[in-house]
């Protein structure tokens, strides 16, 4: 069981990446950003432009990061600094992520909130938005066109460019809740939003921290009174890949004080401790997971710490199919939503639907034979041939009969079976059912006297 970073995904998050996926041209676009990019260019690039921070090389770094990493349950990625006056952090790759700060970022922290910008950018890693985040700040300076030509022109349409930003602003939220949970509290996170608003440590002067979230809840409050207010801030910064340094610190604050943020602080104690026995947010509601293959739900569900009894039920069923899920209860309940939050130690049954194998079938019918064939298979048969096919099958008390009717040599029908009677029954059914030691009697066509 890794970690469950829906702990601290913000629902504008998750809301703006599937509103983003669901644009046509957006796959598209995605599949020529893969086949293009090459990750190795990043790593040739931090090494040979960047200073690598390592334990031998600004350790105390280095020392910061590997708690972090630790306890959002990441492997830690490298650290580059780099030389640039805007104070400023980024995380870019796919398969290895990889964190930057700048030299003016430590100019402008204090060195005690570094862990927390850390944290915010491992935060990233954790909800698996360093591949998106890449593509959307190569198309924000235009990399991308190099990349993969002028002809990416078509695919990155407005509504693409306007999501693509519109999600990279919600996604730090994320990695904000993430830093917060590292920390403990909301307050290092809100002086980061307040030093980056302007508060450098060369101000000279200590941050009224009171006053600046009072500024916060003032423009929440100037945007949300008047829809003219929101226009112009979506044109002001509708373009922008991080919110608004107060709108962050405003949702920081609130977060760290909902229900959500005690239920995730306790999930990451208790997920440290290594206990098996804690709140866990749900991923999916019942309608995800139904007609999935079971074993693919199972998986699912163990990657969110449930553990999940399995019920098989042979009735066919039309609507699913083979190995599809009929239903997942949890507690019994099949209302629960997702994002709900339950124990890891619920009780969750998945029913599936699997029929009966031919074995199976045979177990309920011992001492019987299964008709491979239905009647009318074997009218019209040489009688000889259907005769070796029913003793192969296991019928060993066959009876011939011929009926004399043929006149002439020649007729086709001659020596064909006119009847068939299984224990009496002259119609039956592929799958019919009789037992080893049943009469049979073979009807057929022979030459008259």
């Amino acid at each position: 069981m890794s970690l469950n970073y829906n702990i601290f995904l913000h629902e504008t998050d998750k809301n703006a990446l599937n509103a983003l996926k669901a644009i046509p041209g957006f796959t598209q676009l995605l599949k020529s950003y893969m086949k293009a990019w090459n990750e190795k260019l990043f790593y040739i690039q931090n090494m040979s432009t960047f200073v690598h921070i390592t334990d031998q090389q600004l350790g105390k770094y280095q020392e910061m990061l590997l708690p972090i990493c630790k306890k959002l349950d990441i492997e830690v990625p490298d650290l580059f600094l780099q030389l640039n006056p805007y104070p400023n952090s980024y995380t870019s790759g796919d398969t290895k992520p990889f964190i930057v700060m700048t030299s003016g970022l430590l100019e402008t922290l204090p060195e005690r909130l570094i862990p927390t910008v850390l944290a915010h950018e491992c935060g990233h890693i954790a909800c698996h938005h360093v591949l998106y985040r890449t593509m959307g700040q190569m198309i924000l300076n235009g990399a991308l066109f190099t990349l993969l030509g002028q002809g990416v022109s078509a695919l990155l349409t407005q509504p693409i460019r306007a999501a693509f930003y519109y999600w990279m602003r919600c996604s730090e939220f994320s990695a904000d809740r993430a830093a917060i949970l590292c920390d403990g509290s909301p307050d290092n996170m809100m002086e980061v939003c307040a030093r980056l608003a302007g508060f450098g440590k060369g101000i000279g002067e200590p941050i009224n921290m009171e006053a600046f979230m009072k500024q916060a809840e003032e423009y929440r409050q100037l945007i949300n009174e008047n829809p003219m207010n929101k226009t112009m801030e979506f044109m002001a910064f509708g373009y922008s890949t991080h919110p608004l340094n107060a709108v962050r610190a405003y949702e920081a604050s609130a977060w760290a004080s909902s229900e959500q943020f005690i239920k995730a602080r306790n999930y990451c104690e208790a997920y440290q401790r290594g206990e098996s026995s804690f709140e866990t947010p749900l991923l999916y509601n019942e309608k995800h997971y139904l007609n999935h293959n079971y074993q693919e739900v199972l998986k699912e569900l163990e990657e969110q710490g449930l553990k999940a009894g399995l019920s098989r039920s042979t009735e066919k069923n039309t609507a699913v199919r083979e190995g599809g899920v009929i239903s997942v209860s949890i507690d019994d309940s099949h209302n629960y939503k997702e994002d709900d939050w339950v124990r890891t130690d619920a009780k969750v049954e998945v029913e599936y639907y699997q029929p009966l194998t031919n074995e199976e079938i045979a177990l309920q019918h011992p001492g019987q034979i299964c008709m491979p064939q239905n009647y009318i298979y074997y009218i019209g048969k040489d009688y000889k041939e259907v005769e070796r096919e029913l003793m192969n099958i296991g019928l060993p008390d066959i009876t011939l009969i011929p009926q004399k009717d043929i006149r002439k040599e020649s007729d086709r029908a001659l020596h064909r079976v006119s009847a068939l009677r299984i224990d009496g029954k002259s119609k039956f059914s592929k799958g019919s059912w009789f037992d080893i030691m049943s009469d049979v009697i073979i009807i057929y066509h022979e030459m008259a006297d």
